[in-house]
């Protein structure tokens, strides 16, 4: 036992030695960041990252990180450190690398050898799998959807074509936050808030904003022209899946504003002009898998008109004027 202690002392001061005799070449060039950080961006661009597991293979296929779209490499890490520099080289060096060990430290000289060998968005995850494991899943525990509160509302299912000619569905955003807003391109309201949704997407280029028009004769002409009115570069499409009755219910009023998180639940919804800073605290607890999840009662003020409510009056009168000419054909006919 003694003994076993005494290898295990040299293997840490050895690895403790290289990565002081590295970090005066690299430290500047890695950075060290928390668990909570390794899963904010792992959420928000999973297909960009290499997770870099520098454990031994045993441990390692006893345990490791896994998550949706995750992309986790085994190289492990040991004194010598020639096969480890040699398995690195096989990596894509225009990803971001994110390397983590057991408790934080072998890891750090891994990412300053990283940058030795060329790679230029180095991590290294403080703490480990032990921290990680504490809030966030691996092999031997799978994520299961407690996390969500009972009364979670599923965010319905549709599948549209934009007027790019893209037909998507939400369920292709799954492992995204996504902002769904429904306008009409006459609201004032609405058009008030595309400015803060232009600002939105460049604090949060990850977030997934699809803009639908509940209009029933809207065209794709008329919407083009709206979109490029605010430089948007999201998607913009017509409501023809029925969208706006799932996602209002009984109120159809604009400009609604509904937050999803990465696991498909509605997170926040509000029928008003949203500011982005509201925006930006309902994604962030939407990373989370928090939020209202059950939506807010549609607004009142104190002048007892519904923001947006012009947009209702609107759909309203161009739903009796459709049922008056049909009535007037018919009688002709």
């Amino acid at each position: 036992m003694l003994k076993k202690k005494i290898v295990s002392g040299t293997v840490i001061v050895s690895l403790l030695l290289l990565s002081l005799l590295f970090s005066s070449l690299a430290s500047a060039a890695r950075i060290d960041i928390s668990v909570d950080e390794v899963y904010k961006m792992l959420q928000e661009n999973p297909d960009d990252i290499i997770l870099l597991d520098t454990r031994p293979e045993s441990i390692y296929n006893s345990e490791h990180i896994t998550g949706p779209k995750y992309h986790v490499v085994n190289i492990p890490l040991s004194v010598d450190t020639t096969a480890f520099e040699s398995g690195i080289e096989e990596l894509d060096k225009s990803k971001i690398v994110i390397a983590y060990c057991q408790a934080g430290r072998a890891s750090q000289v891994a990412g300053d050898l990283l940058v030795k060998h060329g790679f230029e968005r180095v991590y290294t995850m403080i703490g480990g799998i032990n921290a990680w494991k504490e809030n966030y899943p691996t092999t031997l525990t799978p994520p299961t959807s407690t996390k969500v509160p009972t009364g979670a509302i599923e965010a319905p299912p549709f599948t549209i074509t934009s007027i790019d000619g893209t037909t998507f569905s939400i369920s292709d955003y799954q492992g995204k936050v996504v902002v769904l807003t429904l306008v009409l391109t006459t609201c004032h309201l609405c058009q008030e808030e595309m400015g803060e949704l232009a600002q939105l997407r460049q604090a949060y280029p990850d977030v997934a904003i699809i803009t639908v028009s509940i209009d029933p004769l809207e065209t794709d002409e008329n919407l083009k022209n709206f979109k490029e009115q605010y430089n948007a570069d999201w998607l913009f499409a017509r409501d023809t899946n029925n969208i706006a009755s799932r996602y209002q219910g009984y109120v159809l009023a604009t400009p609604t504003i509904v937050v999803i998180t990465p696991e498909g639940y509605i997170s926040f919804r509000k029928v008003e002009v949203v500011p982005l800073e509201d925006l930006k605290s309902a994604i962030e607890s939407a990373y989370q898998e928090e939020g209202d999840l059950i939506p807010t009662p549609t607004p009142t003020p104190e002048d007892g008109q519904i923001p947006g409510f012009e947009a209702l009056s609107a759909v309203l009168i161009i739903g009796i004027l459709v049922i008056v000419q049909r009535r007037a054909k018919g009688r002709k006919s």
